[in-house]
């Protein structure tokens, strides 16, 4: 089922990608979020717009077989249980702002360092079984 699950989590992350990246470029190209600062704070906020997004499906259908929590206390358990993963992207983030790599490209960093991370969070904290 672990494989299964992990499939289910990366498909969910795809779409997850997509509303991230639609967030980011829309705050950095069309709103003209171009400093250091404000391309952190696109970033960020674009994190909280796809984790809503991935939270919902992965609820639905990647940990079905989970218990349903309160949805505003599941969906903060969520939040907090992606912390590390965001600690992790930000800092990569800016990091790699400062020395001059596109921010489309830190943004896939940052994907591809967390994923492991916060599966095994979502598996362990959030959509535990009994």
């Amino acid at each position: 089922m672990t494989g299964v699950r992990f499939f289910k989590f990366l498909v969910v992350g795809l779409g997850g990608v997509f509303v991230n990246y639609l967030v980011m470029i829309v705050l950095v190209e069309v709103c003209g979020f171009q400093s250091h600062i404000l391309k952190n704070i696109a970033n960020l906020t674009a994190l909280e717009v796809s984790m809503f997004n991935n939270f919902i499906f992965n609820r639905m259908w990647t940990w079905v077989d989970a218990p349903k929590k309160h949805l505003v206390m599941q969906f903060i358990s969520f939040n907090l249980a992606s912390y590390p993963g965001i600690l992790l992207r930000m800092a990569i983030f800016a990091i790699l702002d400062m020395i001059g790599i596109h921010y489309t490209i830190n943004v896939a960093v940052g994907i591809i360092i967390s994923t492991i991370l916060n599966f095994v969070m979502y598996d362990k904290f959030v959509f535990k079984r009994v």
